[in-house]
């Protein structure tokens, strides 16, 4: 098996750390104005348990989610059970919303920057704050690094993926395009805006079309595909 990513490279470091920092601050206004009681795409989530979630991730200096994200980076699947991401929203909405969205207009810990987890911290943000607001508005930028965070995810996923498709994702416009899975099984192109891609691979509604080219038995495999992050 193999894991291939071609395509344009975006710088990484402070270009992508400086979108994850602009999307955090947008998520943090975006939480105040729709109020602590606003329902999300995240389940049962409010927006306050979103704003505890994300100032969970902070706390003491981010340096639990650096090495959680930073074996993730490594191809690492590291997912927490409900028991202890329902522990750790308890801890933090005793607080107050007021007071996490406080912690979340500070500067971000500086790790969860560094060039190795900064597109996943990307992520987090841009994905929660779709999660609050939706796209219905059109209200939600998109980032000129977003592109970097797909085949992070990809990677994250290759064991929730058919394991008889080569799966081959590609952006619209053809800059980017990742492969994984065996050399020798039948592939499937899966093409889409950034955006719905990231929101294809972590199991969310998309915007626009996401097509799939291949053979028809790979191709309905892979639409069984149903990720979650």
């Amino acid at each position: 098996m193999t894991i291939t990513f071609d395509g344009a490279v975006t710088m990484l470091g402070m270009t992508i750390a400086e979108d994850a920092q602009t999307e955090r601050a947008a998520l943090a206004e975006s939480l105040i104005d729709a109020g602590a009681s606003a329902r999300t795409a995240c389940g049962e989530w409010t927006a306050l348990d979103l704003a505890a979630h994300l100032a969970g991730e902070e706390r003491n200096g981010g340096v639990s989610t650096f090495i959680a994200r930073s074996l993730v980076a490594h191809g690492v699947s590291v997912r927490g059970t409900p028991k202890m991401v329902d522990t750790a929203l308890r801890l933090e909405r005793r607080h107050g919303f007021a007071a996490l969205i406080d912690r979340l207009r500070r500067p971000m810990p500086r790790l969860l920057l560094r060039p190795r987890v900064a597109p996943l911290t990307l992520f987090e943000y841009w994905t929660h704050h779709d999660d609050l607001i939706g796209f219905s508005t059109g209200a939600h930028a998109v980032p000129a690094t977003l592109a970097e965070v797909v085949p992070l995810l990809l990677r994250y996923q290759l064991k929730q993926l058919p394991a008889s498709v080569r799966v081959a994702v590609g952006t619209s416009d053809g800059s980017h395009r990742w492969s994984v899975g065996p050399n020798s099984a039948p592939e499937v192109l899966v093409g889409g805006a950034p955006p719905d891609l990231i929101r294809w691979l972590s199991g969310r509604r998309t915007q626009g079309e996401i097509t799939m080219t291949g053979p028809d038995a790979p191709v309905q495999a892979l639409r069984a595909f149903a990720g979650q992050v």
